[in-house]
């Protein structure tokens, strides 16, 4: 009887001994995000739910532009965050201790433009001169209105920019306090659609701007969440691949989950395939430097960032990374 008890006792503390250390290795990762895009397919999918029963609690935050989810990211309430190509520039011109980990390459000219009401008179770039632009700043729109000012011989002193995000410069746009308005899709195409505006200056031949994946370092820097970087990282690939073969569930799923119309999404996410994610490699620091440079000589960075190896960390290839992380 007293051998059955001590038994007992010492099955009763194994099992606890494991209950606490699994909860000590309960990790939970916050997913910063943006309307649109491959996190946002993923977040739709609910795929990363599976791995709440492997003590991985991955939480999602919507975010209307780049910059504010990095700030979210440096003051380490966000451990990941997908932006376009100048939001991670300023943050570091800024001081954020944050790394590359990914890209996506963009292969349309469409998904982000110069807009102007229907109606107005403005007919070419030049026109913008001394004009009220609306932008959010620190944003890809804000790079981007940079090289359509320059393709026509001007500056960013020669407008006056008016610093708004999304929510902010439509009812601005539509009430005629701005007169053009540099924004991304899908705001562009539900802009478009809804008030007839018209698409004064696109990507084409201009270049276009890639998307980026930025961690905190302190998240690189702690393994446990390093690891559940890794799973997610080879999930967004693996949504990605998913999404390109499915886009009319894509559009279905996006139209419930963010309430927008499925005639902006039939636009939108075409422009989007093939939806890609790959590690950051050294040469994908050029075109950031040369962003941070021309910023920096406009007078709109308060310093250059010295871009190179301690600006991104070396990961795996994603998908095939996720079967040496012993998950399930």
């Amino acid at each position: 009887m007293t051998f059955q008890l001590n038994q007992t006792r010492t099955l009763t503390a194994a099992l606890l001994a494991l209950t606490l250390a699994g909860a000590a290795q309960a990790v939970t990762f916050t997913i910063g995000y943006q309307k649109g895009g491959i996190p946002n397919i993923l977040k739709a999918r609910g795929t990363l739910d599976k791995y709440a029963a492997q003590g991985i609690d991955f939480k999602w935050v919507l975010f209307t532009a780049g910059p504010p989810l990095l700030e979210a990211a440096n003051a380490g309430a966000v451990d990941f965050g997908s932006v376009g190509n100048a939001p991670g520039v300023f943050a570091l011109a800024g001081g954020a201790d944050l790394k590359y980990v990914g890209v996506s390459v963009n292969r349309s000219d469409t998904t982000e433009a110069v807009i102007v009401p229907k109606g107005s008179a403005l007919q070419q770039v030049s026109d913008l001169k001394g004009k009220r632009i609306g932008v959010a700043r620190g944003s890809s729109a804000h790079a981007f209105l940079y090289t359509v000012l320059k393709s026509a011989g001007l500056t960013l002193k020669d407008v006056t920019l008016v610093p708004l995000l999304p929510p902010d410069a439509r009812p601005a746009f539509e009430s005629g306090s701005i007169d053009a308005w540099v924004v991304w899709d899908p705001f562009l195409t539900t802009a478009v659609q809804a008030t007839g505006a018209r698409v004064l200056r696109d990507h084409t031949g201009l270049g276009r701007g890639d998307s980026y994946h930025l961690v905190p370092s302190a998240a690189l820097n702690n393994p446990d969440k390093k690891r559940v970087l890794q799973v997610l990282l080879a999930e967004l690939e693996n949504a990605a691949l998913w999404a390109n073969k499915n886009q009319g569930t894509v559009i279905s799923q996006f139209s419930d989950e963010l309430g927008i119309p499925k005639s902006v999404l039939e636009v939108t996410v075409p422009k989007g395939i093939p939806f890609n994610i790959r590690p950051f490699r050294a040469a994908d620091l050029k075109p950031l430097q040369s962003l941070s440079t021309a910023f920096r000589e406009a007078g709109v960075l308060p310093k250059d960032v010295a871009f190179g190896p301690q600006s991104y960390a070396t990961l795996p290839a994603f998908r095939p990374a996720l079967g040496t992380l012993g998950l399930k």
